[in-house]
């Protein structure tokens, strides 16, 4: 066992958080050492969440047409994908019936999620009715991703009784240039801040495997740790024909594991949710996530690639002994 891994975790279990260096010493050690890096991850994951782990599934409100130049992305008018560029908006009903399902299969979180920089005002009060009309008929916790919002809007999403609002940095403040220029980094950190100010729940992380440094990678985690969201997604690459990344070698499994693991002794109480990207890039390994420190998943399809059936993710937790909630 590696007597440095071991000391910053136990650390952590202390109470302590790491400090940049610290972590960048993690970071040396991590690929020679991986094996203690999971365990001690693992056992981090124990002490703050348990057996517990959030699971949820999103439906595309809006799909298609968006003005944005996210290099990875196909649902943008920037680059030529197989994804139809014509805007589609789901009505109420094919919503409904969505969240339906979701309740069926036993998934207690549901996500909204829009193309687009922003939503019109007439959209934002349709997907509040929305809103209202899903808690009072399913119970269903409501999670909303429709851009860029201000803070008025955002109080009007918790009024509501959404509980969560998703809006990702993608990667660090040095690197998201090189990702995005149709809007800035600050942008997305003022809608993060403006979800917190509403007592929304947040979820905010990023995409790996986009060019980014592991430098990126710690400064984009300490980013959200100052921020203070409590829930990180996590997405890996799933390189997309027509896309400035669509060549990009994916990355492997036990990178992946690595990853998540340094952000666990990063992010120690906060949920890491591994989302897009999970089936193509861990494949069979999808199970150690949870080893590495994961407390949440995405289940189902997700927004223009194929995710995993639900019924497959909540036998998976049921087989590691794991609480879905």
């Amino acid at each position: 066992m590696n007597a440095t891994i071991e000391h910053h975790a136990k650390q952590i279990l202390n109470g302590a958080l790491l400090k940049h260096a610290e972590i960048r010493e993690l970071s040396i050690l991590s690929a020679a050492y991986l094996d203690d890096l999971l365990y001690w991850a693992n056992q981090i994951r124990k002490a703050s969440f348990g057996s517990k782990v959030r699971i949820c599934s999103i439906v595309p409100g809006r799909l298609g047409g968006c003005s944005q130049d996210c290099a990875f992305c196909a649902q943008s008018l920037h680059y030529d994908t197989a994804v139809d560029k014509t805007p589609k908006t789901l009505s109420d009903e094919d919503i409904i019936a969505a969240a339906r399902e979701a309740k069926q299969k036993g998934v207690p979180n549901f996500g909204i999620v829009y193309s687009g920089k922003k939503v019109s005002e007439a959209e934002l009060y349709r997907l509040i009715e929305l809103t209202k009309r899903i808690k009072k008929e399913l119970g269903l916790g409501i999670c909303m991703g429709l851009g860029i919002l201000s803070d008025e809007n955002m109080q009007r999403l918790a009024d509501a009784g959404v509980v969560r609002f998703n809006h990702n940095l993608e990667t660090s403040e040095r690197h998201f240039k090189n990702i995005v220029t149709t809007h800035t980094y600050e942008d997305r950190v003022k809608t993060i801040q403006a979800a917190l100010k509403a007592g929304l729940g947040v979820c905010a992380g990023g995409i790996f495997g986009i060019g980014e440094t592991e430098d990126d990678r710690i400064d984009m985690a300490l980013e959200l740790r100052n921020l203070g969201v409590d829930m990180v997604p996590m997405n890996f690459l799933h390189p997309i024909a027509g896309t400035p990344l669509g060549n990009t070698e994916t990355l492997k499994p036990r990178e992946i594991l690595r990853i998540i693991a340094l952000y666990r002794f990063i992010l120690p109480k906060t949920h890491l949710k591994v989302a897009g990207g999970r089936v193509l890039n861990l494949r069979d390994v999808q199970s150690w996530i949870f080893y590495a420190g994961c407390t949440s998943i995405l289940s189902g399809n997700y927004l223009t690639t194929a995710g995993r059936a639900v019924e497959d993710d909540l036998q998976m937790l049921k087989d590691l002994g794991l609480e879905p909630v």
